[in-house]
């Protein structure tokens, strides 16, 4: 690993050195090594969109799915994946957007009402609808049909990713900056309002609602009220003379820690992943065993980082990174589930011993923590929106849904 950007103390440096890093290529039954994408279920099954079709992995078995394996996928170049709450897969391609449910896959194109066929990115919002990013704009999936956003709202250039807070939708422009969606307009905010880059290629929004946002220039950093408040271009550190930051990606785990997909092609190949730790930018390279300098997009689930390159899939221990060791608990149940009002935790703890708890929501945000201070503790979740949420006791994890 290369040195940090600036000191950091023991600690960090030991605990960002102990993390593990495991790939899997072709050679460890990869269908295909160039990722484009990808996206964590709620049951911890990984989705990839690839060079070759969609990839989905279990954990222990890949498999593939190609126009030829299901007919309805819409081409087997995949660009973009996404998954629901309710396990529906949706994938990206350059001829419109597949949706793949009981088995097979149903394509959706502009002669549906999508609002361009070249797409870059779907997320589903928290409220289940999805979001599909084009070419020439962006389009809005309900249930009742689509509703595309294209020019003079969208920009030349349309958009590369979204994101979501509580109360607004927050769209990568390709060449118009951050496009900030509130229901009614979309506001667009460039380099005029103190981003480095009108070039954006995706944003995060961190538990404070500040936008973390990626373009090719560097992180630039906007406050809830989408006021520039500080910029980060040397997010991982490269060999002279070149010392240009260009962000693929960015995410902002539970703990707070803002994670950075960053790869250079001209003048040198080099990328890999950085974590902002402590107010420390720390980076994990193909040295520490990554799959690939190429890195395309990043994934949270279940204490683990997934990160898809060009030349494979890499998973990052990350739990323990510049945090003190939570307290371990052997097992835990969560019942009932779906839950509706009450949630009870039921812990296999030695007599006499305490652990925290937290909850975290489909974004892997945290929204209620504790300290069981005994084999079985409720949470009162009655206040909770319809969902799907992780109870997590030290690196155990259990999934639930909140229903309405």
């Amino acid at each position: 690993m290369k040195q940090s950007l600036t000191l950091v103390t023991c600690l960090a440096s030991t605990l960002l050195h102990a993390q593990t890093i495991t790939s899997w290529t072709t050679a460890q039954g990869l269908p295909a090594n160039d990722l484009r994408d990808i996206a964590v279920a709620t049951n911890g099954d990984i989705w990839l969109a690839t060079q070759y079709g969609v990839v989905h992995f279990d954990g222990t078995t890949f498999t593939q799915h190609t126009t030829d394996t299901h007919p309805g996928l819409a081409n087997n170049d995949v660009f973009a994946i996404a998954v629901g709450l309710d396990g529906t897969v949706y994938a990206g391609t350059d001829f419109g957007m597949s949706v793949y449910s009981n088995g097979t896959y149903t394509t959706y194109t502009t002669a549906d009402g999508l609002g361009g066929n070249d797409v870059k990115n779907i997320k589903v919002s928290p409220d289940g609808s999805v979001w599909i990013c084009t070419g020439n704009g962006v389009t809005h999936w309900t249930g009742g049909g689509f509703i595309p956003f294209g020019s003079p709202e969208i920009p030349f250039g349309g958009t590369t990713h979204v994101a979501f807070d509580e109360y607004q939708v927050l769209l990568s422009g390709g060449l118009g900056g951050l496009l900030v969606y509130e229901g009614v307009t979309i506001t667009p905010y460039t380099m005029a309002n103190g981003l480095l880059s009108n070039r954006l290629r995706a944003v995060a929004v961190d538990q404070q609602r500040n936008r973390w946002i990626a373009t090719d220039m560097g992180i630039s950093v906007m406050n809830s009220d989408n006021v520039h408040i500080q910029d980060h271009e040397h997010v991982f550190v490269l060999p002279p003379p070149d010392e240009l930051n260009p962000i693929a990606d960015v995410l902002v785990d539970d703990y707070g820690r803002v994670w950075a997909a960053v790869y250079v092609d001209y003048l040198v190949t080099e990328g890999g992943v950085s974590v902002y730790v402590n107010g420390e930018w720390q980076q994990f390279e193909t040295s520490d065993g990554l799959a690939g300098p190429n890195v395309r997009r990043l994934a949270l689930g279940a204490g683990y980082l997934w990160v898809a390159t060009s030349t494979g899939l890499s998973r990052i221990s990350y739990l323990n990174i510049g945090i003190a060791e939570r307290a371990q608990a052997a097992s835990f149940q969560v019942f009932p589930n779906p839950a509706t009002s009450v949630l009870t935790l039921e812990v296999d703890l030695p007599a006499g011993q305490q652990s925290p708890f937290e909850i975290l929501d489909a974004q892997a945000r945290r929204v209620a923590e504790g300290l069981i201070t005994n084999e079985r503790s409720t949470i009162d979740v009655s206040t909770f929106e319809a969902g799907v949420y992780m109870a997590r006791i030290g690196s155990s994890v259990q999934r639930f849904v909140v229903a309405r």
